[in-house]
């Protein structure tokens, strides 16, 4: 367990030099004594800084389940703490049944919020974090693999084989409480026959951070790691990657 003095310190060594932040976490290695989601924002908020722009996912998963999709009430399955945000923090949430997000900040009116059919295609909220010099991306506890959505942007730019767009058959409400007439896709992993498509995000975070893309914080005790990196420095080696081998990002895939 963390002293509180002791966790502002360790997270005031991940110095952010971008403005916009996208946060994805896992907490359960976070705990402090009298430990709540408030308290935790506000030392994240107080160290991170109050200038800075945050962005966490409002992420759906449980899109083959349900087929209603709500701007308010639609949860985000994405952590605890994504969702405190989301319902306590944020002033705005892009519109996407799967990869939603929710922002809040100073500088909010500069990310664009404009209608994407996919999650990661043109005029989505990942194309502008991915092309954007100004964004960072924390992962609280998490390796690439869960902590760093922003990565299969470069799959959906490139158009790898081992991925399809599937039509996603959802009842969208939006901000105004509007039923949103709009088609929506989902650029989901093709499966082959007796093949497992899985992406290698351990072999990925190697080479990110042999190439110091990826920059590792770590706490002995207790022991915790956070993940920092720049999404268009990261998206720029990964398109490169896939387009001279459209399966770089896969493993065990023929």
């Amino acid at each position: 367990m963390w002293s509180i003095d002791k966790l502002k310190s360790f997270l005031n060594k991940v110095h952010i030099e971008e403005d916009f932040i996208i946060i994805h976490s896992d907490i359960a290695g976070l705990t402090f004594p009298k430990f709540n989601l408030e308290d935790l924002w506000k030392i994240i908020f107080d160290t991170f800084g109050h200038d800075k722009t945050y962005i966490f996912p409002a992420f759906y998963y449980n899109k083959f389940k349900e087929n209603t999709w709500n701007y308010y009430n639609t949860k985000s399955e994405a952590g605890i703490l994504s969702e405190y945000f989301r319902e306590k923090i944020s002033s705005l949430r892009t519109v996407h049944p799967i990869h939603s997000v929710s922002i809040f900040g100073k500088n909010e009116d500069k990310i664009p919020i404009k209608y994407c059919s996919t999650s990661f295609g043109k005029n989505s909220f990942w194309e502008w974090a991915c092309n954007n010099k100004n964004v960072c991306n924390i992962s609280l506890g998490l390796e690439l693999d869960g902590g760093a959505t922003f990565c299969h942007y470069a799959e959906e730019f490139c158009k790898v084989p081992y991925r399809k767009f599937i039509d996603l058959n959802f009842n969208i409400k939006g901000k105004k409480s509007n039923l949103i007439k709009k088609k929506y896709k989902y650029f989901a992993r093709n499966s082959k026959t007796n093949i497992e498509i899985v992406n290698d995000w351990d072999k990925v975070q190697k080479i990110l951070t042999n190439k110091k893309l990826i920059k590792i914080y770590k706490n002995k005790s207790p022991k915790y790691e956070i993940l920092k990196m720049n999404t268009f420095r990261v998206t720029n080696f990964l398109v490169n990657k896939i387009i001279k081998d459209p399966n770089f990002l896969v493993k065990n895939y023929l």
